[in-house]
């Protein structure tokens, strides 16, 4: 496959497999040593780089959704001067404060604080450590990190933009054997003819599964449709009682939307603590509910929200609750030459709760140990409606009806917190560390209805 990519603000012209990683066309295609390769998962940041302007992991980018993009690199930061480059304000930062160490993981840790300084140019020091969530720092120095941040944002840091768009919007050019294999699609109609020709084919949106498995020793799919060029599955907008969301919205763009920020707060928090910003504006809403797993973390608070799913095909839509359309681990309701197109978000009735819990080993972290998700409405003093759904500790997300049916009609006491503690403590089973999980899930239960008190 020919791609062409602007790359620093330089168009440039590759020949690589559609399905190579964005972060070896850098370094091996390109030479553009200063991105690093980590972990290869997306766990790291050290391959962070800035598509279109957000960051994201080099490693789990494909270059057939590259081709026609704008990326910058930490040498696209470097100011042009006489004989070799200048530091810009940013990297000066990071050597006068002592915040470059063994340097492995500095080039993404610039990236992923320019993109911070982008979207926030004066960031608290918490906003910082956020920013910086998805980039590791094995030397463990991130007090002088968060200080270089802060020092280039105190010197009205950054003062000049950088090439964010290619405005190209070149395709891929394939070879006549990929052009039978995989497949760009700009509308919907156009990827659902492709699919019924080739329901085999792998749907590719946000790839923060794919390309990481890939390395691992997952075969790479025969064919792929890649979906991010199709309007139609984007987006996010209020239609009457409901919020549609478009199945390839990402996460980065929930968190950023106005509308969510104030109709659905819960969702927006759930995001935000969904992965790191560079995974956040690559994981799609769509691919985490078509994944099917138990340890999805959206899956749980949809479910408790009442969401249904709208899947797609040449034959026309339909839309099944979300209870219907997960069927097992790793198995959705999805037919032959169906792709899901929007989640259905019923919009919570005024003076209803929702509230989104999870517990992991660190906040960034992709998977949790233990998510719950809740929804309440009152009619008085009386609980009307109750639901509770809960995460990693099945082989896909469930609602715990034997609570909900137990609280449902009582008034909010310190009993009722005791019951539904106790109630959902006994209802789930635990594949793994059960009496911690038990507890911890009896804890969060108890601690959501004291606070209610």
């Amino acid at each position: 496959m020919k791609m062409t990519v602007t790359v620093n603000g330089r168009k440039r012209t590759v020949d690589v497999a559609p399905l190579a990683r964005l972060l070896d066309v850098l370094r091996d295609g390109l030479a553009l040593k200063g991105t690093k390769e980590g972990c290869g998962d997306g766990e790291c940041g050290a391959c962070a780089i800035l598509l279109d302007g957000l960051l994201v992991n080099a490693c789990c980018v494909p270059a057939i959704q590259a081709t026609g993009r704008a990326v910058v690199t930490i040498e696209g930061l470097a100011e042009a001067g006489e004989g070799r480059p200048e530091p810009d304000r940013l990297q000066q930062a990071f050597v006068d404060e002592g915040a470059v160490h063994c340097g492995f993981c500095t080039p993404g840790m610039i990236m992923a604080s320019r993109a911070l300084l982008e979207e926030r140019p004066h960031p608290s020091e918490s906003e910082i450590r956020v920013g910086l969530s998805g980039s590791l720092c094995r030397c463990t120095g991130y007090g002088t990190i968060v200080a270089a941040v802060a020092k280039a944002a105190g010197e009205g840091y950054p003062e000049r933009p950088l090439p964010w768009k290619s405005g190209g919007g070149e395709r891929p050019l394939f070879s006549p054997d990929e052009a039978e294999r995989f497949f760009v699609p700009e509308s919907l109609d156009e990827a659902l003819a492709i699919l019924h020709r080739h329901p085999d084919a792998t749907v590719l949106a946000g790839t923060t599964d794919l390309l990481p498995d890939m390395k691992k020793g997952r075969a790479a799919p025969e064919r792929a449709i890649d979906l991010l060029r199709v309007p139609e599955l984007k987006g996010i907008a209020c239609d009457g009682s409901v919020i549609r969301i478009g199945a390839c919205t990402t996460n980065g763009e929930i968190i950023r939307s106005p509308l969510l920020r104030e109709r659905l707060p819960v969702l927006v928090d759930a995001a935000s603590h969904s992965g790191a910003p560079a995974i956040q504006n690559r994981a799609t809403l769509g691919g985490n509910v078509a994944n099917a797993s138990g340890a999805a973390d959206h899956l749980v608070l949809l479910l408790a929200l009442g969401a249904s799913v709208t899947v797609a095909s040449v034959r026309g839509e339909r839309t099944l609750p979300l209870e219907d359309f997960v069927v097992a681990y790793r198995k959705t309701a999805c037919e032959p030459g169906e792709l899901i197109r929007e989640i259905v978000i019923p919009l919570p009735p005024e003076g209803s709760l929702q509230k989104w819990i999870k517990r992991g080993s660190r906040q960034a972290l992709t998977l949790s140990r233990v998510s719950l998700a809740f929804h309440l409405e009152r009619e008085g003093e009386r609980i009307k409606v109750f639901r509770l759904a809960a995460g990693s500790m099945s082989p896909v997300p469930l609602r715990l009806t034997e609570t909900e049916r137990a609280v449902t009609g009582r008034t909010i006491t310190v009993e009722t917190a005791r019951l539904a503690a106790e109630t959902a403590r006994s209802e789930i089973h635990p594949r793994k560390s059960p009496d911690y999980r038990r507890a911890i899930t009896a804890n969060l239960v108890r601690r959501f209805f004291e606070e209610l008190i």
